[in-house]
This record gives C-alpha cells, sequence and structure tokens, in this order.
C-alpha cells in the first residue's frame, strides 16, 4: 500500500542539481496566495478560516514548474501583522524570494517589515512582483516600481528584478515563469554538511502508517531507516518513511522539502517548533553566543538585558540579549553578545534568528549564531571576533583554549555543526590537538600539565623526602585545573611510558625518587618497627606509642611506614608489623593443616594475644581470602576450594 502522507504539506525538490525552495513576502491582500494560485494552479489556503475570511493565516505549501523542466518547491506566508510568527516559521527555509507588492496599494507596513525580516536572514536572491497591475495605469506601475527600487536600493535584494504581472488577466505570468527560471540557476546550494535538522511546521497522523512530520531541512542528510529524535522532548525516533514532492525517497538533506514517517512516537507529543534531528545531536542551548544586528530604526534604543521575542526556524520564546561591552544598541548597529533564551532551543553554529518587540509588535533586529553553548566571557571582544569570522580552525583552537580544559569531541562537533569526518580533518590539519579517548586538548595545555606535575614532585620530594609520593587525586588537586580524571590518567601513562614518572601502590613518583624513598629508613622509622616487632601479638595503639618513642612526632612516622607497607592495618586502631603478621599467617596455616580447622579461641591461645585482638586478626585474614568462616570455625580457602 502507497499513502501520500506528503498532502497538505510537503512540496516538490527541484530535478535541478540541488533542491530549493521559494517563499512568498509582501503586505496582506497584496495577492501572494493568488499570484501562486496563477503559477502553479494550486491554492495554498487550505484552512476553513483562511478560505471564509479571503486571508491566509498559515503557511501554505505548493510546487512549480519551471520551463526549463524543474520543479520549484513554495511557501506561501501569510501577510497580516498578526501572523507575523507564521510568517517567520516558513521563511527561515527559503533560498529565493517572490515579494509581492500591490500596483493599487504600492509600499505598506508589512512590505517594509518583510523586508526587513528577509534582510536580516541575508535572503539575497528574490523577484520583486508588482501584482493587480489590471487595477492601474502603466504611469502607476511605473511610480510603484520607482518606489521599491528605492526602497531595496541598501539591501542584500538591491539587484532584484522588478516584474509586473496581473493574477486575473493572467499577464506577465509567463514572463514570471522565465524569470524563476533564470534566477534559480544563480542559487548558491546549501552546505550538507554538519548535524541533521528539520525544523518541523506540521505534524499530523494517517491511518496505518502513525505520526508524520514535514518540514524544510535546515542542515545536514538523513536516510531511510536512520535513527533519531525529536527535540526538545528528547524522543528517539526511526524515520520509517520519507516522501518529497509526493514520491518516496530514500535520502532528504539541506534545502530539501519532505514529509517523514516516524515510528517511536504519537503525533500529539509534537508540534510546530519542535526539531526532528540526528540522534547524536542530544542537547539544546538556553544561553548562545551570537551577533546581534539591529535595524536602522532611529526612535529604537535597545538596552542592555531586554526582553524580546526571537524566532529561530519554526519555534519562537522570550530571549533576555545580553551586550558584551555595552549598556545599549543604537539604530543600525552590530554588537557582540548572548542570547538567554526562556526555553531550551536546537541552535547550531550559522543560524539566523529575528528578535521582535511584543509590547510593539514590531521586528527591531535578528542576529546570527556563533557558538550555540556559551563559551565566552562577555567582555572577550577579541574571542567575538574570532567566532565571528570563516576560519573553523581558528574557532575550535580558540573554544580549546577557553576556561575548560579541552572538550568532549561530540560537544565541540556541535559547537562547530560539522561531521566526525570534518572534524578530524582539522583536528589532523591543526597539528596542536591531542586526543584521549573521545577528549580533545591542546597539546601546549598537555605539556603545560606535564611540567606542572614534575614541578610539584620536585618540591615534595626535596622538602619532604620522607612522603611517599602523591595519589592522582591529590596530585591532581595540586595542579588545580579541572581536567577530567580519564584525561589526567592518559597523560600519567604518557608520562610513565616516557619514563619521566613512575606509578606504585597508587602513588606518583618522579623516576628513581621511589627507591630513595624506600631506602631512607631513619633511626625512628627503626625504632617503631620495633616496638611493634617487641610487642609481638599484642601491638601498642596510637595514644601508646608517644610514651615508648623518643620521637614527638610519632604519627607522621607511623603513616610512612603504612604507605611503604612495613606495618600492616588489620582493624581500626590494630596494626601489626609485617614479618609479625607473616607469622601468625603461618602459624594459622599450619594449625589448619594438621586440625582442619581451628576456633577463635584456639587461634588466641595459639598466639597468646587478647580473645579481641583474635578475632579482628582472623577477620583480616578471611578479607585477603586465606580463610572462610563455617560457623565458629575457620578453615583454609584454598582446602575447601579444592
Amino acid at each position: 500500500m502507497v499513502v501520500n502522507y506528503a498532502i497538505l504539506g510537503v512540496i516538490y525538490e527541484p530535478m535541478s542539481k540541488f533542491p530549493f525552495i521559494i517563499g512568498t513576502a509582501g503586505h496582506i491582500d497584496h495577492g501572494k496566495t493568488s499570484l501562486i494560485k496563477a503559477l502553479t494552479g494550486m491554492d495554498t489556503d487550505r484552512l476553513k478560516e483562511e478560505k471564509e475570511r479571503g486571508i491566509s493565516i498559515d503557511l501554505g505549501f505548493a510546487y512549480l514548474d519551471l520551463p526549463d523542466g524543474a520543479k520549484a518547491g513554495i511557501v506561501d506566508v501569510p501577510g497580516h501583522e498578526r501572523f507575523i510568527k507564521n510568517m517567520l516559521a516558513g521563511a527561515t527555509g527559503f533560498d529565493m524570494v517572490l515579494f509581492v507588492v500591490a500596483a493599487d496599494d504600492g509600499i505598506m507596513p508589512q512590505t517594509r517589515e518583510h523586508l526587513d525580516i528577509l534582510r536580516l536572514l541575508r535572503m539575497n536572491k528574490g523577484v520583486f512582483v508588482l501584482t493587480k497591475t489590471d487595477l492601474v495605469d502603466e504611469r502607476c506601475i511605473h511610480d510603484v516600481s520607482l518606489a521599491v527600487r528605492k526602497l531595496i536600493a541598501n539591501t542584500c535584494l538591491k539587484d532584484s528584478p522588478i516584474i509586473p504581472v496581473s493574477s486575473a488577466t493572467r499577464s506577465g505570468i509567463d514572463d514570471l515563469k522565465n524569470l524563476i527560471a533564470r534566477e534559480a540557476q544563480h542559487v548558491l546550494p546549501r552546505q550538507e554538511g554538519g548535524f541533521f535538522r528539520l525544523p518541523i511546521d506540521r505534524c499530523f497522523a494517517v491511518k496505518g502508517f502513525g505520526a508524520v512530520v514535514t518540514g524544510t531541512v535546515a542542515s545536514g542528510r538523513i536516510r531511510k531507516d536512520d535513527h533519531a529524535a525529536v527535540l526538545p522532548q528528547g524522543i528517539k525516533v526511526r524515520a520509517r518513511g520519507m516522501q518529497s514532492h509526493k514520491r518516496d525517497v530514500e535520502e532528504i538533506s539541506s534545502g530539501q522539502r519532505a514529509a517523514v514517517n516516524l515510528a517511536g512516537i504519537s503525533h500529539h507529543d509534537m508540534q510546530r517548533g519542535d526539531l526532528l534531528a540526528a540522534a547524536d545531536f542530544t542537547q539544546c542551548t538556553a544561553l548562545a553566543d551570537v551577533e546581534l544586528e539591529f535595524l536602522d530604526s532611529p526612535d529604537r534604543t535597545v538596552k542592555n538585558h531586554a526582553v524580546l521575542k526571537l524566532h529561530h526556524l519554526t519555534k519562537e520564546a522570550n530571549a533576555k540579549v545580553v551586550f558584551a561591552g555595552r549598556d545599549a544598541a543604537c539604530a543600525g548597529e552590530k554588537i557582540f553578545g548572548k542570547i538567554r533564551l526562556s526555553s531550551p532551543f536546537a541552535m547550531l553554529r550559522g543560524d539566523r534568528f529575528i528578535l521582535r518587540d511584543f509590547a510593539v509588535n514590531k521586528t527591531v533586529g535578528g542576529g546570527r549564531v556563533l557558538l550555540p553553548f556559551n563559551a565566552l566571557d562577555k567582555k572577550d571582544i577579541d574571542g567575538y571576533r574570532i567566532l565571528a569570522g570563516d576560519n573553523l580552525a581558528a574557532v575550535m583552537m580558540r573554544l580549546l583554549s577557553g576556561r575548560d580544559f579541552g572538550m568532549n569531541r561530540r560537544f565541540l562537533r556541535m559547537q562547530l555543526n560539522r561531521k566526525e569526518d570534518a572534524l578530524a580533518s582539522l583536528v589532523a590539519d591543526s597539528g596542536t590537538v591531542k586526543q584521549f579517548g573521545d577528549y580533545l586538548v591542546l597539546a601546549e595545555r598537555v605539556d603545560e600539565v606535564g611540567k606542572n606535575l614534575i614541578q610539584i614532585l620536585t618540591a615534595l620530594h626535596e622538602t619532604k623526602p620522607e612522603e611517599a609520593g602523591l595519589a592522582e587525586d591529590a596530585l591532581l588537586k595540586e595542579i588545580g585545573k579541572k581536567i577530567p580524571l580519564p584525561v589526567f590518567r592518559e597523560i600519567l601513562e604518557e608520562m610513565i611510558a616516557e619514563g619521566i614518572i613512575e606509578r606504585d601502590k597508587g602513588n606518583i613518583w618522579l623516576k628513581g625518587r621511589k627507591k630513595k624513598f624506600e631506602q631512607s629508613n631513619n633511626q625512628i622509622e627503626d625504632e617503631m618497627v620495633h616496638v611493634f616487632q617487641t610487642k609481638g601479638f599484642n601491638p601498642p595503639k596510637m595514644d601508646e606509642l608517644k610514651g615508648l618513642l623518643r620521637s614527638t612526632n610519632s604519627k607522621k612516622t607511623f603513616d610512612i611506614l603504612v604507605k611503604k607497607g612495613k606495618l600492616v592495618k588489620i582493624a581500626e586502631d590494630a596494626y601489626l608489623a609485617k614479618d609479625t603478621l607473616e607469622q601468625a599467617k603461618a602459624m594459622l596455616a599450619e594449625f589448619i593443616a594438621k586440625n582442619n580447622k581451628i576456633k577463635a579461641a584456639e587461634f588466641r591461645d595459639l598466639l597468646g594475644c587478647g580473645r579481641k585482638f583474635a578475632i579482628e586478626l582472623l577477620e583480616y585474614f578471611d578479607k585477603e581470602r586465606l580463610t572462610l568462616r563455617s560457623g565458629d570455625y575457620r578453615v583454609l580457602r584454598k582446602k575447601i576450594n579444592g
């Protein structure tokens, strides 16, 4: 069974060398929907309310057969200011715009606002269409054409052609088709690299197939049966089927409009503004580093920390703007800074967004995402300049030299919006980045850690020769950097392999210092060991040692002997000299060999010690897996296992 689950939402992919999307723009009642119907024969007003009121409310979809045989997708947007959020949900997917201006009305408020929006989104390919020319004379058409040319003179659409048409009489419609075909030859393909993202503009269910979402692919590509995720919910799904221009396809990519049938989710669990994303794109952001741009409106100054409405792809939310080193943004200014979102967005580097003042319902500016996940101090203007540039290697180096010690490989990919192979090339070409598992670190920072480590150990060995090196965690704490422990351990392993340091019993030493430490048996150490040996199986407690030794620093000496293994902890505040412990072990083994088992009382009598210590020592041997308790007796484990 074949189902067209793309109906009412999927538009044709062109048959040219790459997919592209044509969008409409212009004031309400200037004839956008009528123009699309004249061009395509398709009515993009699909809602009952739209047909009753005679105005577009939501996004509409169609396709256009071009004279050269190609098919272009069309997204028709509403022109009323009340539905500007719906217009913005479609505008970020445009490759070319048909900007409609009614000849009998001329330039109107939404003409200007839609132009501002397209300029902020960096739309640079379009055709300005003067509609309703059957209602006016040639002089009026000429005047409106001049007004449009003046309006766009200082914008990225300044070189766009202007063509008069009438949807009612079809005058100029064929010429417009030919013009669109010519202009389409200059549309640049979108970059396909990076994470797959399809901003959802519609979701519904098809009987027998389940949930279907539609949208224009913003980045990356996905194949049929690939696993994906719906964000921000984080629901894992599978692309069980895909369609583009009413036919099944095996793959969809950046700039292509499609419908995707999803397994693992209900259409009730999704809405416009959600995102279908690659399975490994797992993190949304609420704080991003951005470049902000404000419209040239002399009556409007935007203050630092102002809260505006932010539109990104098909999603909107409140956002606080935080300027870098500024208290306010004047008209027409570009400023570096941050956006703090009221809800998480699936943003990536290079994405553009629109800012509107919801108090007056006007567009005030927009911007570009430099890093989706906040990484810079807001005073770091030089860092922002690097991020704003096109040198991705420099951006990577800036990130790796930030406040964190390196970065997880997948997180760096999300910061840069690059595939694994592209990141691998960047790392290889740099020659200055080291990899520790999935973690990337600048080589100079690794060298710095190595130098710090040597300095710390050198000072320790010189000032405290009696200390038995430092444990890994203590050494990491001394270095004072937030280095992930697995990475730190790999650095240590490299230094061990290079013969710089050595490890023994969890302690780290400079190469050769361990032997000196082991040979540093001074008089007080010998004296303490002798005390324990003399006491035999009735070892002294810590507080007793002070009265038995001449040293005033018996605790320190005691700890050193424990580190060296000359004193062995049996239980809390119960230690034996190592050779005394070995003697007890031999006596225990010999007794059990003759009698097959031993009681605690028998062991007490054998050693001539107190019952409490005899039990503690037996429990120690149990933990060491020498003995096994069986009722009131102990037996040798090796005999039981045999």
